[in-house]
């Protein structure tokens, strides 16, 4: 039995892999890539303008293999697929995400001081949080990104321990403190017992104080604005050497960002 040229052209392009239909659904890519611009997937002139993943993803995944043995999420607080989340991923003109990151990212290049994020729901804080613990940690910095509650909890398991309890407590706070770069998220929904806001202050008493020293970087977020702590704190989130007060009020993103977008 012969087969034509043209049949023949037929069959090994239908065993090339690739979609014909254009993807609806973005992979995890680098946000500058010039092929495929953070879509994760680019078209071939070659067979036919099928759509093939881009292979910044493949590199991406490759980056995130090199950090996975030593990633921990419980001390670090991000989920795996976070790690790979970059500065490009807070876009422009979408709630005042960008004002946030215009704050954090010199003081992070700098290594050291302290931020205050404030304002209302779906200003991007959480992502920015994310987005700086993930880039400190790939740059090999002990950065850690939780809730400010979770922090407390943590703190609080020093209790747990049958004997030295106060040693425990006091690793608990060294660790915390000894991070180059922490964010502690939803500040206004920790718990205000006397324990509790004893601990916080502590904390962010020593977190200031590295501050000052140039040894760390301190970024804190709320729905609501540092008037609402005592005069001891808000004098430090106000020192003009070191610290930035940021109010984030633009729309809320959730309600205008696009389908597929998982950050």
């Amino acid at each position: 039995m012969t087969i034509t040229v043209e049949e023949l052209s037929n069959k090994m392009r239908n065993r090339v892999h690739g979609r014909i239909e254009k993807p609806t659904t973005p992979l995890d890519a680098k946000q500058d890539c010039p092929n495929c611009r953070g879509f994760g997937w680019v078209q071939s002139e070659r067979y036919e303008l099928r759509w093939f993943m881009c292979p910044c993803v493949v590199e991406l995944q490759a980056e995130f293999q090199a950090h996975r043995t030593k990633f921990d999420p419980a001390t670090i607080g991000l989920h795996g697929s976070e790690m790979m989340l970059t500065w490009d991923f807070i876009k422009p003109n979408i709630s005042d995400g960008a004002k946030g990151m215009e704050a954090v990212r010199p003081m992070y290049k700098r290594g050291y001081g302290f931020v205050f994020l404030w304002g209302a729901w779906g200003q991007a804080k959480t992502l920015l949080g994310k987005i700086l613990t993930a880039t400190a940690y790939r740059d090999g910095k002990k950065a850690s990104y939780a809730n400010v509650s979770s922090v407390l909890d943590n703190i609080r398991l020093a209790f747990d321990e049958q004997e030295h309890k106060t040693t425990e407590l006091l690793r608990r706070m060294d660790w915390w403190t000894e991070r180059q770069v922490l964010f502690l998220d939803e500040m206004d929904k920790s718990n205000d017992t006397p324990w509790a806001l004893e601990r916080l202050h502590q904390l962010l008493d020593q977190r200031y104080t590295k501050a000052v020293r140039g040894e760390a970087l301190t970024v804190v977020a709320s729905n609501k604005s540092d008037d609402t702590l005592d005069g001891y704190l808000k004098s430090r989130l106000h020192d003009r050497r070191i610290s930035k007060v940021v109010f984030l009020g633009g729309k809320d993103a959730r309600e205008i960002m696009p389908d597929g977008w998982r950050y």
